[in-house]
């Protein structure tokens, strides 16, 4: 990376996005604050999906707590009213989760 005044032909995340006057470099910020924003709005919306997700794991009926006895235990199923285990709902968000973070490491590097 090579700091420079010089906007004559500048290069611009592709190498097919050249800026060859004031009009297209004006652009090309303004496309520049576009992804900037895109990035934002991913990360905004990965930390939202992070708190619903926690608020709802902690809504899920918790069948082995200390207080109950053994029989309770053992009558109790680990399955939930959507007819999904635990289990299941958690691999989902952690690989919903771990889409999140891929989408902006990528677009993070994309940006740079």
């Amino acid at each position: 990376m090579l700091f420079t005044w010089d906007t004559t032909n500048l290069c611009i995340i592709f190498s097919q996005w050249h800026v060859h006057s004031t009009f297209s470099l004006l652009m090309s910020l303004v496309g520049v604050i576009v992804l900037t924003a895109g990035y934002e709005f991913v990360r905004e919306m990965s930390r939202r999906y992070e708190a619903s997700s926690a608020e709802y794991a902690n809504k899920l009926p918790n069948c082995l707590d200390e207080d109950d006895d053994e029989d309770v235990r053992e009558r109790s199923s680990l399955l939930w009213a959507t007819g999904k285990s635990l289990g299941e709902v958690e691999k989902r968000q952690k690989l919903v989760k771990a889409a999140f973070y891929a989408v902006q490491v990528f677009y993070s590097f994309f940006i740079m």
